[in-house]
């Protein structure tokens, strides 16, 4: 193995250079959920999933990147099949169980006549 940090980047296949770039939007993702999900992080469990699983990518996903070879692409497989899951879970809590509604309502924008639509910069529930 390389010690320097641009052989072994060099080393690297572009599949691990790709996962390797997604794993960093990961991190961002990590960061940006904790902001965003700062005020109900306190009041609801379902709050953490999403954090809990960003940093299990982040963890295990670096482990696994570092033993692409031996097992470590299953392993990353399996981390993002988990994050389709967790998204699904994301979807039905912020739709307070309601996911085909949501979506319609948020559908149903498109065939707003223009006499009807919120002038710009204003939302549709509070129109």
């Amino acid at each position: 193995m390389a010690t320097n940090p641009v052989v072994w980047w060099r080393e690297r296949s572009l599949n691990e250079r790709v996962v390797a770039a997604v794993l960093g939007g990961a991190a961002l993702l990590l960061a940006e959920l904790r902001f965003e999900h700062r005020e109900v992080l306190g009041e609801t469990w379902h709050a953490w999933l999403p954090l809990g699983y960003a940093a299990l990518l982040l963890v295990g996903g670096g482990a696994a990147l570092l033993r692409w070879q031996r097992g470590g692409r299953r392993i990353l497989a399996a981390l993002f099949a988990l994050g389709i899951v967790i998204g699904a879970l994301g979807i039905w809590f912020h739709s307070g169980g309601h996911p085909l509604t949501h979506v319609l309502q948020m559908l149903s924008a498109w065939h707003l006549p223009r006499s009807r639509q919120p002038p710009s910069g204003v939302s549709a529930r509070s129109a």
